[in-house]
Parts: C-alpha cells; structure tokens; sequence
C-alpha cells in the first residue's frame, strides 16, 4: 500500500484540566493506493484497488503525571480515545474487479468498521508504549560549563487548566557532588500575564554562586603589556612614591594575578541584577628569565552590574564594573600607597576579571527548552530575588514522522 495523499485541515491540543491535554483531529482524509491478490484451493485472482476515506474525526487525552525520577509520565486507555471514520470508499482494478465492485460497499463498511475499533487501540498502544518510553528518558539533569549542571526535575505533577503550569527543581550542582540547598527556597509568585507561549520563573539563590565559585572560579593574570601598549612598571607605578622600587626593576613589566576568594553574591531586584565579588589582586616584577618577583596583595571587594538577556535557549549575561574597596592583606614593601592604587583598579579589573567573567557569560547557562524550538520574542522582567523570562517558540525544523500502526 502506497498512502497517495495525506490532509489534516484542522487539529488542536488543549489542556484537560487535572488530566493532561487532548489532541483532537477534523476532517482528516487520506488516499491510498495498492494491490490486491488471493487464492483459495484452484482460485486465484489480483489487481489493484483506490482506497479514499474522508470526514475523519479523532480524539485521545494524555493523562500526565510525575515518576520518582522527576520525569513526566504518559499514559491513555480506549475510553480516552475517539476515532470516527466519517465515509469511506473503495474500487477494485483488474482481474474479475467487474464483480467484486458489486460489493464494494459492504468491503467499505467492514474497513470504517475495523477502522473505528482498531486505530483507537493502536493509538493508545502508541501512547503507552512508544511515548513513554520516550518521555520516560528526558534529560533533567543539564550540564553547563563541563564541571556543573542544572536539575530540571519536576518535583510535582503538572498542573492542567487553561494553561499548562510544572513546577521544576531548578537547583544547580556541581557535576560530581549533590547537596541540596540549605533552607526552603521561596516561591516565585504567581502572574496572571498569558501573552506568551512559554514562561520560566528563576529564582538566583546563594547555592548557584556558590557550585559556580567552586567549579569555575575566576583567575586571570595580567601583564601590562596587555593592557596599556609598551608601558612598563615605573610608568604605572603612583608617581612620587618609593623611587628607589622604580630605580630597582627599571624596564621590568608588572604581572597582575586576579583570583576570586569567595562566592559571588548575586542581588535581583524590581528593576536590575548586580552582584558582590570578593578576590585578591597579587602583583609581580617580571624578570628578565620571566621569574616573578613578589611585591603585595590586596584584598578587594568588587560591585558589578550585571545585563541579563537570552540566546537561543541560553541565558547570557554581561558584567560591567561598577566599585570596587580595596585592603591590603600582605606586602613585600612597606607603606603602600592603597589610595593610589584603588584609583588605578578599575584600569586592571576591566582588562581582567571583567572580560574573564563575561567570557562565561557568552556561553551562559541553559534554560528549560523544548527540543526542536528555540527561544523567540523573549523578554525578562525583574522582580525581588527572582527573573522571570517570557518568550514564544519558534520551530528549528519541522519532523513529521510516521509510523505504521499495524506491524
């Protein structure tokens, strides 16, 4: 058999409400073309035949839950689905098809017979076997940065009225240890905004600075080269102060070592998202054999604000320098001159940590998806300790697969 044509003019999928969702088909039709052939005892006669069905209504809720895994559960029986193969024709060709299209009606009515009854059962079969087997390998668990990964389990069956609500764990650990979050975690609160297709509520708490910090802490050493062209250290070094030090390493560059020694504090409020970094600032004389003479560390502590937004699935993000104060926490020389330094800081940390944090940012983290659709029209509203992201779906590439319901 050959399927010559193939229409669905109108089909749906709403929620049932404490059940799952329905998918419903209208007037589908569908053409086939094939052969025919039998033998009984000395008989024996084939062909061919056109086989046209039309006015096709169909039906089948989903009833989706939640297993102990944190994956959605799919499952339908016969009572949940409804099939009505609304006129059905055939005709035979060839061989003695003179005769048998005598009684091409009643071959008619046996096929919309065994149609009504048999592609329901094969449906459900589809749904309780296929389809969860399917949904029942979802990933939840979502890797970023190679070292930490996102938990998207749910942690309660979905919601099902006028829209689809699911409540994910949303927790990011380190790759290689899971600990759960000190404390309950607030909930986000509810919003009645339904302009979207698809909404995702995050909620930045200290444990994922904290699996970040540890994963992919921040170090960067700088030479100044890098930063001002050919400058070396008498050039950089505050004017005025200790020129025995500057007579000492004349032409040498200075190495500046960034290390974060804290997690992140990340703030959101109503309208922005800043963020705390506390680190130290180790500075060098590099020698002649590239071997690093120790000078001081300062303590800092840095502010930033921080520029959130979505690529594709990702959420990105951009740091920009807002202040930092800045400490000494141990020295090689003696009276540094820390007012001078700190007005020197912002020069260092936008050639440093800065562009070292945003290179992590340009990756950023995944957001809860749907395979096959990526992100479109989206927005971000702030809200206290909390993001909201609020997008359309857009379709990649269209797959219709089929797949025979008799084997």
């Amino acid at each position: 058999m050959r399927v010559t044509s193939f229409d669905i003019p109108s089909s749906t999928i709403t929620t049932k409400p404490g059940v799952g969702l329905t998918v419903s088909l209208k007037g589908v039709s569908l053409s086939v073309h094939g052969d025919w052939k039998y033998k009984y005892h000395f008989v024996s006669d084939h062909g061919s035949f056109d086989l046209s069905v039309s006015a096709v209504d169909a039906s089948v809720t989903i009833h989706v839950g939640v297993d102990q895994g944190g994956r959605p559960t799919v499952s339908s029986s016969d009572a949940d689905c409804y099939l009505n193969a609304g006129r059905v024709s055939i005709k035979l060709h060839h061989g003695a098809s003179w005769l048998y299209n005598l009684f091409r009606d009643d071959f008619a009515h046996s096929i919309q017979k065994s149609m009504n009854k048999e592609v329901c059962t094969a449906i459900v079969k589809e749904i309780n076997e296929d389809l969860e087997q399917e949904v029942s390998t979802l990933k939840v668990n979502i890797p970023f940065n190679d070292v930490a990964e996102i938990d998207y389990s749910l942690v309660a069956p979905p919601v099902f009225n006028t829209s689809i609500n699911t409540a994910h764990k949303g927790e990011v650990y380190d790759i290689n240890h899971h600990s759960e979050a000190p404390g309950p975690i607030p909930a986000i609160p509810s919003d009645p905004e339904d302009s979207r297709m698809f909404y995702s509520g995050l909620r930045i708490t200290s444990p994922i600075a904290l699996v970040m910090y540890y994963t992919t802490p921040v170090s960067s050493p700088i030479t100044l080269r890098r930063i001002i062209g050919n400058v070396h250290f008498y050039n950089f070094w505050p004017y005025g102060y200790d020129y025995q030090i500057t007579k000492q390493y004349p032409g040498r560059l200075m190495q500046i070592n960034l290390n974060t020694t804290s997690p992140p504090y990340i703030n959101t409020l109503a309208h922005e998202t800043n963020g705390t970094i506390q680190g130290d600032i180790a500075a060098y004389v590099v020698q002649p054999d590239n071997s690093l003479t120790y000078l001081f560390t300062l303590g800092v502590n840095l502010s930033l604000g921080v520029t959130v937004s979505i690529n594709k699935t990702n959420l990105v993000w951009n740091a920009t320098y807002g202040s930092a104060d800045l400490s000494v926490v141990s020295s090689a020389m003696k009276d540094l001159p820390l007012k001078q330094l700190q007005s020197l800081f912002p020069l260092v940390c936008r050639a440093g940590l800065i562009p070292a944090l945003n290179r992590k940012g340009e990756s950023g983290i995944p957001l809860p998806s749907v395979e096959g659709y990526t992100f479109e029209s989206s927005s971000i509203t702030y809200g206290e300790g909390f993001m909201k992201i609020s997008t359309d779906l857009a379709q990649e590439e269209h797959k219709l697969r089929f797949k025979p319901l008799y084997k």
